[in-house]
């Protein structure tokens, strides 16, 4: 279209004029658009001649391994392993009835479980392991208390406190923070910042599987308000889930069980004198109810088939030294070390016990369980190669032994690690290990 301009006064005109004509001037001299510094960087490099040169020298790639490491595994679940869950009720300082213990029986209770050295988990870890969420040692004790009472608190709780073991206390809805014997939520959530795991006794504390004279509606009904208001009751004051119920008396059904699951139960706790293994029913977990001072369950509770029941073997410690001040016996791996062979040799040399018997020799290594492992009499050595390689971090191992057939059994335990790094990727290990040494001082 063309441009008139004899309709516009003439001072209009050079204006236009003289715009056309710089437009013009722009498109055949355009102004240069600004460049960012890293584009500037990035010029200079191409407007260098050697970049392009075929004999220039060139950065060496670096160089790619001929395979790929081996990706560590995930932590392989120890399906062995054996958990006692200990169940007491009510405590006080001295005397006892089946129900309630006296605090000095307690005390030497816990004093032998520390001593043992078998290890006391929460029971939130033994759920943890059922789901293949982590491991837990080769045999464990859970500590449980039921209904509530203030003498938990009072005398229980100082010494779990003072030992450093975890614990978890069932209450029924009807007997918390209503004065008389049942514990305050104040006292109960200060043991919960020390250990204390909160679960389900129910509503009131019946026996589940009395039905009564309620028709099959009514007791279902009934069934479900004793299992779900008690687990909502105690979420909502403590703020956490509740993850298993003790069933009053330690009674229950497959309807009872099968309600549990339905409100959210991940578990349900018996009063059967059962260990806890993998393939136990979550819904039926075994406890040892511990009556006064009777220690019949305890005993039980505590002999695993790596040794007999606590106080009935004695325990050698590592660290034990003959009369000339040198190691009793020698293990190996050593005791707390950590090793990166995967497939090591369990050592002991027991030559300065002074005797042994060949027959009461047992050797038990976490995950294996127990192993046949070799003696010879002429150099008191025992030894036993692992037939697969540790996918654990943790090994713990058990030696049972007797000086003499008339000698009381003792017994020795200890744990090595294994570097699981070092065993899937040594060059990383390496260079971590190098990276941890410190560099030597320099001499002024």
């Amino acid at each position: 279209m063309m441009l008139s301009l004899g309709l516009l006064p003439l001072a209009s005109c050079d204006r236009v004029k003289t715009k056309v004509k710089t437009v013009l001037k722009e498109l055949k001299n355009p102004e240069p658009t600004p460049t960012t510094a890293e584009e500037d960087a990035m010029n200079r490099t191409l407007d260098d001649p050697k970049v392009f040169d075929p004999n220039a020298p060139r950065p060496k790639a670096v160089a790619l391994e001929d395979e790929a490491p081996e990706a560590p595994a995930a932590p392989e679940v120890n399906k062995s392993a054996s958990v006692s869950i200990l169940g007491y009720h009510d405590f006080r300082d001295h005397g006892g009835t089946p129900m309630m213990i006296a605090e000095p029986k307690f005390r030497q209770q816990m004093e032998a479980v520390r001593d043992s050295k078998i290890p006391v988990i929460p029971l939130s870890d033994v759920l943890a392991w059922k789901r293949g969420e982590k491991n837990i040692p080769e045999e464990a004790i859970c500590i449980t208390m039921d209904d509530g009472y203030v003498g938990v608190y009072q005398y229980a709780y100082p010494i779990l406190k003072e030992m450093g073991f975890p614990f978890t206390v069932y209450l029924y809805k009807n007997y918390v923070n209503i004065g008389g014997r049942s514990m305050k939520w104040e006292q109960i959530k200060e043991m919960m910042e020390h250990g204390c795991e909160v679960a389900s006794h129910t509503v009131s504390h019946s026996a589940l599987t009395k039905k009564g004279t309620r028709t099959d509606a009514e007791y279902e009904s009934w069934l479900l308000g004793e299992l779900k208001e008690s687990k909502e009751f105690l979420e909502q004051h403590i703020g956490k889930p509740c993850l298993s119920v003790a069933y009053p008396y330690g009674s229950y059904s497959d309807t009872i069980m099968e309600l549990g699951q339905q409100v959210g139960y991940e578990a349900g706790v018996t009063v059967a004198n059962t260990k806890v293994a993998w393939d136990t029913p979550n819904a039926k977990l075994g406890r040892y109810i511990i009556h006064g001072e009777q220690d019949g369950n305890f005993r039980l509770a505590t002999s695993f088939h790596s040794r007999g029941e606590l106080g009935s073997a004695k325990s050698l410690a590592i660290e034990a030294k003959d009369e000339k001040g040198e190691q009793l016996v020698q293990l190996s791996p050593a005791p707390n070390s950590t090793i990166t062979e995967r497939r090591p040799v369990i050592e002991a040399n027991l030559i300065r016990l002074g005797s042994i018997v060949p027959e009461s020799l047992r050797l038990r290594i976490g995950g294996y369980g127990m192993v046949p492992a070799e003696f010879d009499p002429k150099t008191f050595v025992l030894r036993y190669k692992l037939p697969s390689k540790l996918r654990r971090e943790d090994c713990n191992v058990t030696l049972m032994f007797k000086r003499s057939t008339e000698a009381e059994e003792e017994m020795v335990t200890w744990k090595f690690k294994v570097d699981l790094t070092a065993a899937y990727l040594p060059a990383v290990a390496e260079a971590k290990k190098e990276a941890e040494t410190p560099e030597p001082a320099q001499s002024k």
